[in-house]
């Protein structure tokens, strides 16, 4: 059977409490007496010292004063001179100038030991003697005071051993009832101890189960208050954990499915027309030629789709973080300008009127050749020529118009790249930042959706500690991305 830690304290500070009365009432009946005779021997010692200052010349006020001392403090008091003929006493006045007798105990200890009272030195002693029914313990200190006088003093215990067992006596009553008040102090003390305790237990129950809900309520600031909310911060930061994972897996989820639909058109393109060349070959070479190049560019656009979902899973996944330098933006816009010319040479746009014509794209740029950033060059780069890689891809107008701004705003430097033609409705602006957001909305090859050139936009301001956003403005979609302009240390 388990014992709850309530049992074992009880059972822990019930045995210490009786451990202590039990070894007092040893240490009682062990040590009481001796430790009593040492302290009369003191006791004595230092009346007679007291004695020896007092005055002795008036016989009658002395006999007086050593009367007292015995009522008082229940010693007997004896005083001899150099002969031993006793010149004051305190138990049998008649003995008063009689000589001590050898063979009485005091009589032999004087006699016994003078040369040694003679130089100064204290002698003691005790003895016990059994009487009838009293056991008779006497303590006795001998010293000389002043010129040629000795001085006995003695006490007598006749009932220290009756003493010594209501001690015990009393030892054990108090015990009992000391036992009784420890055993609720225990139990208040081992609640105390306890319950806080049995909430942190309760609440990594809860949270074992993925449960948070459970919080634990103690107030206190020592170590179990500091592990209650240790216990708190781990759920809470559980909770967001697992909320987090949560939807990361939703957003794995549908990623996988979004990919393998992008994925799906190319790749029945390409086979259908691989097909349809086994046919015409040898037929027709020039039909042949056509559906080779249809294959290469759904074969470019599988091979762009896996090396954009390659690099946006190393952003997400907290690879390559940004290696951050001082960039000037004329350094920056002047690469982006040559590739764009570079990669859209023979980028022609149709009138949307129907009529034929075919017009260049007008690419515009502004910014300040004196300012600067901090970032990752390659990312930057990689961020603002996505945005305008999307920009070609929805460009519209007569003439169609792509152009790239940029200035300071406080200690960030915004980029904004604006594109001519239809605005984004509202619903789809948060979204379009998603991995293939328009996948699902537009399944046909007309609208080439979102893609990840924006989720990786996305992922590559959030490594900067940027921000980024979308609007709609007059004649066509501004996209708006910014990063800090001064050094910082994220």
């Amino acid at each position: 059977m388990k014992k709850s830690i309530k049992m074992k304290f009880t059972i822990i500070g019930s045995g210490m409490i009786v451990g202590f009365i039990i070894i007092n009432i040893i240490l009682t009946y062990l040590f009481m007496i001796p430790f009593s005779v040492s302290i009369t021997q003191k006791q004595l010692n230092k009346i007679a010292m007291q004695i020896e200052k007092h005055n002795m010349h008036d016989e009658e006020e002395f006999q007086d004063y050593l009367d007292q001392i015995e009522e008082d403090m229940n010693t007997r008091i004896t005083i001899v001179d150099n002969e031993g003929t006793i010149l004051f006493t305190t138990w049998n006045k008649k003995n008063n100038n009689v000589k001590l007798d050898v063979n009485n105990l005091t009589g032999s200890l004087f006699y016994d030991n003078k040369k040694i009272l003679d130089e100064g030195k204290v002698v003691s002693t005790s003895s016990k003697r059994d009487e009838g029914p009293n056991n008779q313990i006497r303590i006795m200190i001998l010293r000389r005071i002043g010129d040629e006088r000795y001085i006995f003093i003695s006490r007598s215990y006749r009932s220290l051993q009756n003493t010594m067992q209501s001690a015990i006596l009393f030892e054990l009553v108090s015990g009992c009832i000391i036992l009784i008040l420890g055993l609720i102090l225990v139990q208040r003390w081992s609640y105390y101890f306890v319950t806080p305790i049995e909430q942190i237990t309760h609440a990594a129950e809860h949270i074992a189960d993925l449960e948070f809900d459970n919080k634990v309520d103690v107030k206190t600031e020592d170590e179990l208050g500091q592990l209650a909310k240790a216990i708190n911060r781990m759920s809470d930061h559980l909770e967001a954990n697992v909320d987090q994972l949560q939807n990361d897996i939703e957003n794995r989820k549908k990623l996988v499915r979004n990919l393998s639909h992008e994925i799906k058109s190319p790749i029945a393109v390409i086979m259908g027309y691989a097909d349809r060349m086994k046919a015409v070959i040898s037929k027709n070479p020039e039909k042949a030629v056509g559906y080779c190049e249809i294959i290469s560019d759904e074969s470019a656009r599988v091979d762009t789709i896996v090396k954009e979902m390659l690099d946006f899973s190393k952003l997400e996944q907290d690879y390559g973080e940004p290696s951050k330098e001082k960039i000037y933006v004329k350094d920056l816009f002047g690469d982006i300008r040559k590739r764009f010319y570079q990669e859209n040479r023979e980028k022609e746009i149709s009138l949307p009127d129907g009529s034929g014509d075919k017009l260049k794209i007008v690419y515009e740029d502004d910014y300040n050749s004196e300012d600067f950033i901090y970032a990752d060059y390659v990312m930057m780069e990689r961020a603002i020529y996505n945005l305008i890689r999307n920009a070609v891809t929805y460009v519209t107008g007569n003439p169609p118009i792509i152009r790239v701004t940029g200035e300071k705003n406080g200690d960030y430097y915004e980029v904004r790249v604006f594109n001519s033609g239809s605005i984004i409705p509202e619903e789809d602006r948060k979204s379009i930042w998603e991995p293939f957001s328009k996948v699902d909305k537009v399944r046909g090859r007309a609208k080439k959706g979102y893609g990840l050139g924006l989720s990786i936009v996305r992922e590559i301001i959030e490594k900067h500690n940027g921000y980024y956003s979308v609007n709609n403005v007059n004649e066509g979609v501004e996209f708006v991305i910014a990063i800090r302009s001064v050094k910082s240390i994220d």
